[in-house]
């Protein structure tokens, strides 16, 4: 029997070799005995091919599956030897073979951190041989381990809750803050938009305004102008008396015109006749 120490316990990984019986040997058995050499020399590549030829051949073979099982073990696939494990569980004729298969597959879990799965293989492993005390020893060490992943779980989750709690008022806090901010900056824009607006109006009003100014400016003017046009309409304007002086006025120097020209016309005439005369 092989044995390999796994983590803090002991792994019994045995190969089984298919026994003998009265009738001719089978190429199953022929398969089997092929793989077990090649996994004694580390060939696992070719023990691989032997055992997984011989379970295709004989898919109820238990010696088959379990000793696949052990030999992806050697190549590092505990999963898929788990599975290959509970094949041989399943098929295998003797409690022996049973026992090791859940064994090892209670090894893979302990070792992948899954206790409690680990603790049901090596409870099955007990169920077919009792008094196989590795299986007893790795089964406490579980129980121990799980306590241990259970409390250690708890003290995270309750550390983890406080961390969220955290995490939430934190959140709380930068919403409200965003929340805050987001009010403030609407504030603004409505108070810019505000201002912009009572700015607006104001220019209008002022526009409104001068333009009222420039036409009240423009009324004031053009009245003042009337008034002016009056004012002069009322200084030339002449009494009755006025006027008739003025006609007299203008009559005697029309008279005095008229004269002057007559004066000027006989003052020709006499000019004229004299010169003939010298003729």
């Amino acid at each position: 029997m092989k044995r390999i120490l796994y983590i803090l316990f002991l792994v019994s990984f045995s190969l089984f070799a298919q026994e003998k019986t009265t009738q001719k040997k089978s190429e199953v058995t022929d398969l089997i005995q092929e793989g077990v050499n090649s996994y004694n020399k580390a060939d696992y590549l070719d023990a691989d091919k032997a055992f997984r030829k011989a379970l295709a051949s004989d898919p109820g073979s238990g010696v088959a599956a379990y000793n696949l099982g052990l030999t992806q073990i050697a190549e590092e696939k505990p999963l898929e030897a788990v599975h290959y494990f509970g094949k041989a569980s399943k098929n295998a004729d003797k409690k022996s073979l049973k026992n090791k298969a859940y064994f090892n597959a209670g090894n893979v879990w302990f070792h992948k951190k899954k206790y409690e799965r680990a603790i049901e293989a090596y409870k099955n492993a007990l169920r077919n041989v009792p008094e196989d005390e590795e299986a007893r020893y790795n089964l406490a060490l579980a129980k121990q381990m799980l306590k241990k992943q259970n409390k250690s779980n708890k003290k995270n989750n309750k550390k983890n809750k406080k961390n969220d709690k955290k995490k939430d008022n934190k959140k709380n806090d930068q919403n409200k803050k965003d929340k805050n901010k987001k009010d403030q900056n609407k504030k603004n824009k409505d108070k810019q938009g505000k201002d912009k607006k009572d700015q607006k109006k104001k220019q209008d009003e002022k526009k409104k305004q001068d333009d009222q100014n420039k036409k009240d400016k423009q009324k004031q003017e053009k009245n003042k102008q009337n008034q002016n046009k009056e004012q002069q309409r009322k200084k030339v304007k002449l009494t009755p008396q006025q006027v008739k002086q003025l006609l007299v006025g203008l009559k005697n120097k029309e008279q005095k015109t008229q004269k002057k020209i007559k004066a000027h016309r006989l003052k020709g005439s006499g000019k004229k006749k004299k010169q003939e005369k010298d003729w």
